[in-house]
Formats: structure tokens, sequence, C-alpha cells
């Protein structure tokens, strides 16, 4: 309810949509993770279950929540032209990049930092552009677009972009396959030099592409990997097929580790961290624990899980919190089994690479707020 839902999946040969805005979720090719990518933007990862026979190991914990939000970087909700813009990623709690129209005739993709706004990409809107995927690395941003062909196809592309504005925006290569996308912040990886990104196979098969170009562009390599995975801490995949063991995989080394879960937990996980979700009447209750089941605690409160992974910053789960007529952000540190309140009123949110943002209201926010995680709140 609360999540942003930036999720999409798309491929290099589909049928363009016809307007207002096409469908995201479509594609036959993509179909197998497809299905799953929408159960997961849904409900922000949740998955229809029923109360968990396991209940949680005893872990202390401090159920209180501070009463003192951190500070918070705030931006206007407008861009300096009048433009509502609306922020996709943030490389820190300063720098975000987002999307605004321009008079209904096309759609931007927007950098705003302290130095001011940059535009990275202008796009009619009648080629339906989807920004998606972003990712930062030595302080270059990359992202996917996708968008429809005058042959009535769509194409994703692979960008890049320095967030000091150093270089113009740079193509790097238009071969990405039935590239899926799932919402997470793992969606494109840079390792080892190359970007990296998951497509679904040209079948129906239980297989997995694994995609990558060099960070200059050229030509892209992929590999074939058994199962239905996603990206998640490098270079762990984790597995997407719920009708399959849930399972951790190492491309690297064929190391594969099954997480353990009961019958009835929908369960996402890093290698490290994994959080858990049943459904008890129509609440959802979450446990947080490592991979192996150890360290299981449960998560109190009525909460709503605002992303698709676990441990964002490896250190705090993310959650939304009714809180009498009004809804209020927290973090849950897994180091220290306690809750803290981000913002005790808040619009949408969502978060990506270590830094969550919320508007200030649920439609035509007049300003949006972020809190770098990758500095622990208790500093």
């Amino acid at each position: 309810m609360f999540n942003t839902g930036y999720l999409a999946a798309v491929t290099s040969a589909s049928p363009a949509p016809a307007p207002p805005r096409p469908s995201r979720l479509t594609w036959r090719r993509a179909r197998p993770l497809i299905a799953l990518a929408a159960a997961l933007a849904a409900a922000g990862w949740l998955l229809t279950v029923v109360e968990s026979s396991s209940p949680p190991t005893s872990v202390p914990m401090q159920q209180a929540a501070s009463a003192s939000p951190p500070p918070a970087v705030s931006i206007s909700g407008k861009l300096a032209d009048g433009s509502e813009y609306t922020p996709l990623f943030y490389a820190d709690a300063a720098t975000s990049v987002g999307t605004a129209s321009s008079a209904g005739t096309d759609d931007r993709l927007v950098l705003r930092s302290p130095a001011g706004e940059r535009e990275l990409r202008r796009v009619a809107s009648d080629r339906y552009a989807q920004f998606l995927g972003f990712t930062a690395a030595d302080r270059v941003l990359y992202w996917a677009e996708s968008a429809a062909l005058p042959d009535g196809t769509y194409e994703t592309r692979m960008w890049r972009a320095p967030l000091d504005g150093s270089a113009p925006p740079a193509s790097l290569t238009a071969d990405t396959g039935a590239a899926v996308f799932f919402d997470s912040e793992f969606d494109l990886v840079v390792a080892g030099g190359r970007l990296h990104w998951i497509a679904a196979p040209p079948d129906d098969s239980a297989r997995t592409e694994l995609r990558s170009v060099a960070l200059t562009g050229g030509a892209v390599t992929t590999t074939s990997f058994e199962g239905r995975f996603r990206h998640t801490s490098w270079p762990w995949l984790l597995s997407v097929d719920e009708q399959a063991p849930l399972v951790l995989a190492n491309p690297e080394t064929g190391e594969r580790r099954t997480v353990t879960r009961a019958a009835a937990e929908s369960v996402v996980c890093t290698p490290t961290w994994c959080r858990s979700m049943v459904q008890a009447g129509d609440r959802h209750l979450y446990d947080v624990r490592h991979p192996d089941g150890t360290a299981r605690r449960r998560v109190p409160g009525d909460l709503t899980a605002i992303t698709v992974d676990a441990a964002a910053a490896g250190r705090y789960e993310l959650f939304t919190e009714l809180n009498v007529d009004q809804v209020r952000l927290v973090a849950y540190d897994l180091d220290s089994s306690s809750m803290r309140i981000l913002s005790p009123s808040i619009g949408i949110t969502s978060t990506r690479a270590g830094v969550v943002w919320w508007a200030d209201r649920p439609a035509n926010p007049t300003a949006w707020l972020s809190i770098d995680l990758r500095t622990p709140l208790d500093r």
C-alpha cells in the first residue's frame, strides 16, 4: 500500500502497448520471473501465506521505538521549472535521480544534488519510457531505460553517467535480453569492472540468464544458470521459484545453500540476514534471522515492509506502521534488536542501496526527505 512500486519487467523484443500507459508485466518470455516480481510488487515483497508453525526463538530485544527521529535531508517536491519530481534513487542523502514530465510531451530523468539540477535523459512521452534498476559505483550512476521503438517493439538499454557531470550520459548496450527487474537494489550490480543484470531465458525453462557488460560498453556476456534467481549481495543469487526450495547460490564457486523456512513463511535473504513474513488474520508478522534459522526474533508492531531486500545497509529492516491516523516510517536495528522512528508521518516511501526516502504526504508532495543508513543511526 505504501510501497512506491517502481518495479517493472521488460524485454528487448516485446510489442509496444497502446496508450495511456503500458502494463509492465505482460511479456511471455519473462513470465516465470515476472510472476514472482509482480507478487513482490503487489505488497512490498509480501506473498499470501498463513501463520507459521515455527514460533520465533527467544532473543532479547527492546520493544520501545525511539521518539526522536534522526535528521533528514529535505528537497522540494518540484523542480526549479515547477515540474513535479519523483525520486527513484539516491546515491547519497543529498544526491537523487528521478523523473519529471515536461508539459505532457516528454518524460525526463533528472539528477538533483547540492550543485543543482541536471537533465540526464529526455524521451517523448508516446514512447512510454521506464527508468529502472538504478545503482551507483565510484560516483558513476547506472540505470536501465525501456522505451517503445517506431516498429512497435520495446528496447531496453543500459546507461551510465558520472554524478559530477564530467561527461554526458552514455549508452552501454541494448543487448539486454528479457531483462527482469524486481524493484531491488540488486537489479543492477557493478562488480569486476562490469554491469550485471538478470534476464529470463528465451523459453519457459527453469533457468536464469546472468548477463553483463563492461562499464565502458561493448559485447554482452551471457551465462545460463540452472534455476530461477535474482541477484542479492554480490556474488550471491536468491531463488525466486516458489515451487522449489529457497536457495542462495554463488555462481562463482558453485556453492548452493538451502535456506530454512516453514511451509507458511515467505522469506527474502542476503547471505547474512533474512526477513520472513507470515500472515495472521489481517496482519503481517515479521521475523528476522540468519539464513540457517539462527538468531530468530519477532519484529514488534503492525508493520508493512517497504522493500524486497533484506537488511538495508546491512543492518536495518524498514517498515511503515499505522499509528492512530498517521503512517510512520520505522527502522528495526538488527544489531541492537531495537526500533527507531525515522519519521512520525509520511506519504509514500522507498529505499535502495542504503538510503531511505519518503514524501511528506501521499499526493502532490511538497517535499522529499531522505536518510543515508550507511551512517549508523546510533552514531
